[in-house]
């Protein structure tokens, strides 16, 4: 059912899908996307109940995925197997508990004993050096499909202010996501960026809906917004409606276009929620064949992997 309310979502969501063909790749950048190590910036990794680190640690392997995470749940044993590549993040599942429990009006409300423990634990994992940032943080989930599901709280709120604190106290980021139209937040964004200059804002799924030149716009404004690309290949929505970004027919020509403008502000995610995970390969395959030899050969690197090792302080391959 989730999946299926997914996949609706996502079907009224993403712009138009007519097939619009981009620049064509390369022999060179077709050999490179086949072999360039990946860093994924949105690897669900839920334990019991969901994908488990066993999985997809295999699956990394599996398809030269060398750094994973951007959202949470934080994984101990992802930390202890990965080590300085596990872009480990917090978050998501005291957010989600809090949502169940006292519904979205809780969502604001700092002072109680879940945020406690969200803040307090993060903190430590900072200092030590383990934690990356905050997310995948659900903000506006205004569908109407699965009321259960609803939220819309103001990015500009007490507990979401407070993930930005921290993160830009250690350097850090909030990965946020938002699925409701173009996000009636924007001018929120550029609030939080200004607000927390050391802190980096990444968008999931590169904010679902919004035009490429919007975000174009932001990342104009503001050095520390940046998004991932995951949910945007047929795996996730499949044909007619899939394929906001890219599909079988390669990258669509204004989003390459705004990528070669600001290479350093994108990285490619998976997104194995919601019982994708047994198909994390095929995700890989899209991002390599119909994302990445689209791509200049500098820019294919940077959005494959250096923008992450750069960004997070990862070792490099």
């Amino acid at each position: 059912m989730v999946k299926k309310l997914r996949n609706l979502a996502f079907s009224i969501l993403l712009i138009s899908t007519t097939s619009v063909q981009a620049a064509l790749p390369t022999d060179e950048t077709r050999e490179l996307a086949k072999s360039v190590p990946l860093a994924d910036l949105h690897m669900h990794v839920y334990g019991i109940g969901g994908s488990t680190s066993r999985n997809i640690l295999r699956y990394m392997e599996q398809h030269n995925v060398r750094w994973g995470g951007g959202v949470g749940h934080y994984q101990v044993d992802m930390q202890e197997k990965l080590g300085a590549r596990y872009i480990a993040a917090i978050g998501s599942e005291f957010w989600h508990d809090v949502f169940k429990s006292r519904g979205a009006s809780g969502l604001s409300i700092l002072d109680q004993s879940a945020f406690n423990e969200l803040f307090r634990k993060a903190e430590g994992l900072f200092k030590d050096g383990k934690l990356k940032g905050f997310g995948e943080i659900h903000v506006k989930n205004k569908l109407k499909f699965d009321p259960s599901f609803e939220r819309s709280i103001p990015l500009d709120s007490p507990v979401i202010n407070k993930m930005y604190e921290v993160a830009n106290q250690f350097g850090g980021f909030v990965q946020i996501h938002s699925m409701g139209g173009i996000f009636g937040g924007y001018d929120e964004i550029s609030v939080m960026a200004e607000r927390y200059p050391k802190a980096l804002t990444i968008l999931s799924h590169c904010l679902p809906a919004t035009p490429a030149h919007l975000l174009s716009k932001l990342f104009d404004k503001h050095p520390n917004v940046v998004c991932e690309v995951s949910s945007q290949g047929l795996v996730h929505v499949p044909p007619p409606v899939g394929g906001r970004m890219f599909n079988r027919d390669g990258l669509r020509p204004e989003w390459a276009e705004v990528i070669e403008r600001h290479p350093t502000r994108f990285f490619v995610g998976t997104d194995p929620c919601c019982g994708l995970d047994g198909k994390y390969g095929e995700m890989i395959e899209e991002i390599r064949r119909d994302f990445l030899p689209y791509l200049t050969p500098k820019t294919l690197r940077r959005v494959a992997y250096e923008n992450a090792v750069e960004r997070f302080g990862l070792p490099r391959p």
